[in-house]
């Protein structure tokens, strides 16, 4: 199943998520600050063993617009980020495709290393 996790608090931005979603058949979720110490295999609905320890979400962290893509292959991916493009919504910086390694991090895990990728390609 196509689904895309999301947290934004920007009303355009969420209205154009909704929009794409509904007609390109694609479960839309919302992320929360609850998710953050939850595992990404978690916040997806996968079924895994308990990785070992994570690291945690610090106290009073302020959690940063997030798109995550699960389940979709590379044409859906496409079809979404164009459409996205074309419905005028601000960019996204942290966003990332759901794979077999980040599924055993926790979201606050995830949302830093993307946060780390995204200040590397400046």
């Amino acid at each position: 199943m196509k689904k895309i996790f999301l947290y934004v608090k920007d009303k355009n931005k969420k209205a154009a998520a909704e929009r794409i979603c509904e007609t390109q058949q694609i479960a839309l979720h919302a992320l929360s600050a609850a998710d953050l110490n939850r595992t990404v295999a978690s916040v997806c609905g996968v079924t895994m063993k308990n990785g070992g320890t994570h690291e945690t979400a610090p106290p009073l962290y302020v959690m940063p617009e997030t798109l995550l893509f699960y389940g979709l292959d590379d044409a859906a991916l496409d079809r979404f980020l164009e459409a996205w493009k074309e419905s005028g919504a601000e960019k996204i910086v942290r966003k990332a495709v759901i794979t077999p390694f980040n599924l055993s991090l926790t979201l606050y895990e995830l949302i830093e290393h993307l946060g780390r990728e995204s200040a590397e390609m400046g």
